[in-house]
């Protein structure tokens, strides 16, 4: 039978906005899928292991993925293709990436998952270190950085001096010098900024980070990649400038908009994408009553109408589901298990006009599972 010891039940409490926590999640190992007991091994368990095994599952239901959906794939494409061409010599600026969607569509897990990526490829095709005249430096392929809604120009320095360690004492301009030097020893290649769409365009604060983004990348040998909500509606792209004006903007011509679009079953396509992805979240479900089809097949629909095809209601649907389902004793999935299950109220709010939709459409014909079902 399987020892408590081998039941992972602690969540990883990583900060990507420091260098070690950056480390810690770009280089973990992936997590230990619990395994899966029958009813009379569970029965069997003491107590205290069964606490543990089930909050074991409870991380691993929290923590699924990361799925590589159509979206996803395309996103990692792009970025890839923007990152690999970029190595101009250091008086070029290279050009940015910008992942501009609505809420809820996994825009921050695809940056991080690339920037993950991307951090292990260079560290394996370079080396952990950077040796030059001057000395050896630690290779920091990938710089994370989360704005505020009051993020100023010194703090914004503040945050990249405190991602590598550096003292944060200083004017804005001595502490981007102290980052830039810096970026450029430990041969930084991708720096990643979230939640962008915190820069009020119309504040003079926002204007001033808005184009330190443009000093930036003249003196970083790095491409930004940028992550935010209606980033061109909010005049990001534009700097502001409305009209004939919007013409001089150098943002709009240096940045690269990528979108991560919601899923939609009105189409083969769009419901064969559906299904791919409730199909990779059955296999790994971890529940002793869980049955082939159970998701992919039975709650398809129902997940849709819940979820309005938005990755992150999704999923909380789906990891709130299992642990009410292993509290219970239920050990699956159902809707009448799943309608007592609240998640975000944006998804909440739009399930009765989700639900008219499709009741009003065509009816969702879902391939034949064959032999892509769950065990």
């Amino acid at each position: 039978m399987t020892g408590a010891g081998q039941f992972t039940v602690e969540e990883r409490d990583w900060n990507p906005s420091v260098r070690s926590g950056w480390f810690a999640m770009a280089e973990a190992p992936p997590r230990a899928r619990p395994p899966l007991l029958a009813a009379g091994e569970m029965a069997a368990l003491p107590a205290a292991e069964r606490r543990r095994y089930d909050q074991a599952r409870a991380v691993w239901h929290a923590n699924l993925g990361p799925i590589r959906t159509p979206q996803v794939g395309a996103v990692f494409e792009s970025l890839e293709e923007i990152c690999g061409s970029n190595r101009q010599d250091g008086d070029k600026a290279r050009p940015a990436a910008v992942l501009d969607a609505l809420p809820g569509l996994g825009k921050t897990t695809a940056a991080l998952a690339f920037g993950r990526w991307f951090h292990r490829e260079q560290i394996e095709m370079h080396g952990p270190q950077v040796s030059d005249c001057g000395g050896t430096w630690q290779r920091i392929p990938v710089a994370y950085l989360g704005l505020t809604s009051h993020t100023t120009m010194r703090s914004l320095n503040a945050m990249l001096c405190r991602f590598y360690g550096l003292p944060e004492r200083g004017n804005a301009d001595l502490l981007a010098h102290r980052a830039a030097e810096c970026v450029v020893n430990c041969k930084t290649r991708l720096v990643i900024v979230d939640d962008v769409h915190f820069l009020d365009i119309s504040r003079r604060d926002g204007r001033e980070v808005a184009n330190h983004f443009k000093w930036l990348a003249n003196v970083f040998p790095v491409t930004f990649l940028f992550a935010g909500v209606g980033l061109r509606a909010r005049g990001l792209l534009d700097e502001g400038l409305t009209g004939a004006d919007a013409a001089f903007s150098q943002t709009a011509r240096r940045w690269n908009v990528l979108s991560v679009e919601p899923f939609e079953i009105r189409t083969t396509a769009g419901q064969r994408t559906w299904r791919q992805l409730l199909l990779g979240i059955e296999r790994a479900l971890v529940l002793t009553g869980a049955w082939r089809g159970m998701i992919a097949r039975d709650l398809a629909e129902y997940l849709f109408t819940r979820s309005s095809g938005h990755f992150a209601s999704l999923m909380s649907l789906v990891s709130r589901g299992c642990y009410r389902a292993i509290r219970t004793g239920a050990e699956s999935l159902t809707a009448g298990l799943l309608d007592e299950v609240r998640i975000d109220q944006a998804a909440e709010d739009a399930r009765s006009q989700v639900q008219a939709a499709i009741q009003a459409g065509p009816p969702l014909r879902l391939p034949p599972a064959g032999r892509e079902g769950a065990a």
